[in-house]
């Protein structure tokens, strides 16, 4: 009778709780793209204090890139730049979840890019 109380526990426990922020950015940082990574630190800060410096590095590299993209648009002047659906979608969701991002980036990033 216990090792079925403890069993039905433990299934329990492996379908129903959520893994810590810190293990879920563990498992990102291996799986997901620097775009999302980016954004589950801005969306899960206070939760992510230990990774301070890797969630600074996800950020400077985001924004190095959205530097990149608007460079790209610059020298095309006129004409929009076309970025794949998923990749603009993820962009978006950063710009959204990153406050200081979406202040110097979103109107930029509407002018100059349509999703493919």
């Amino acid at each position: 009778m216990i090792r079925l109380l403890l069993l039905s526990l433990l299934i329990s426990t492996q379908f129903f709780c959520k893994p810590s922020a810190v293990d879920q950015f563990d498992r990102m940082k291996r799986e997901a793209s620097f775009w999302r990574l980016a954004r589950f630190c801005a969306e899960n800060e206070k939760e992510l204090q230990s990774r301070d410096e890797e969630c600074k590095a996800a950020f400077l590299s985001s924004e190095k890139q959205l530097q990149r993209i608007f460079q790209r648009q610059m020298d095309l002047s006129f004409a929009k730049l076309r970025i794949p659906k998923g990749e603009a979608e993820e962009i978006e969701s950063l710009l959204r979840a990153k406050t200081e991002f979406g202040i110097r980036y979103w109107e930029i990033w509407k002018q100059t890019v349509i999703f493919e």
